[in-house]
């Protein structure tokens, strides 16, 4: 039998799931993947990346994450920087252009969950999210380590 715990758990994993789902169908006119836009999104967070690290960070295969460089650079959203220090390594960097579009989408689905909650929450319930989001922030931010 579950604990409430796990209960709450359950529900909170397919609420976030189905939000997530949401969000990623209002990009619907961007030329851009789901992918790409999360490959452009975390060079934006973290800076210039190896293609490795970009495929571990994304679960992808080194195959499928060069894919998506090459679709990025060809669209001259990314650049690719060769180390100074190896020059078997290229490290892969958001262009302003890919930073454009990381923006644009962005400010497409927060527009979409704005309204969306202006249009079925009251202020009340808008507070409760407010409130709520700190705790969630801290979930997020978690190491994950097993108990």
């Amino acid at each position: 039998m579950p604990t409430q715990t796990q209960d709450i758990a359950a529900k909170l994993r397919s609420t976030v799931t189905r939000l997530t789902r949401q969000l990623r169908k209002q990009n619907v006119s961007s030329d851009f993947s789901n992918a790409e836009l999360l490959t452009m999104s975390l060079l934006e967070q973290h800076g210039k990346m190896l293609s490795t690290e970009l495929a571990d960070m994304e679960r992808v295969s080194k195959q499928a994450i060069s894919q998506i460089i090459n679709r990025l650079f060809d669209a001259k959203c990314v650049e690719r920087f060769p180390s100074l220090e190896d020059k078997r390594k290229v490290f892969i960097g958001l262009t302003k252009l890919g930073e454009k579009h990381i923006i644009a989408s962005r400010k497409i689905k927060e527009e979409w969950l704005a309204q969306t909650m202006e249009k079925i929450f009251s202020s009340e319930e808008i507070n409760l999210i407010q409130a709520f989001l700190p705790l969630l922030s801290r979930l997020v931010e978690h190491n994950g380590a097993r108990v």
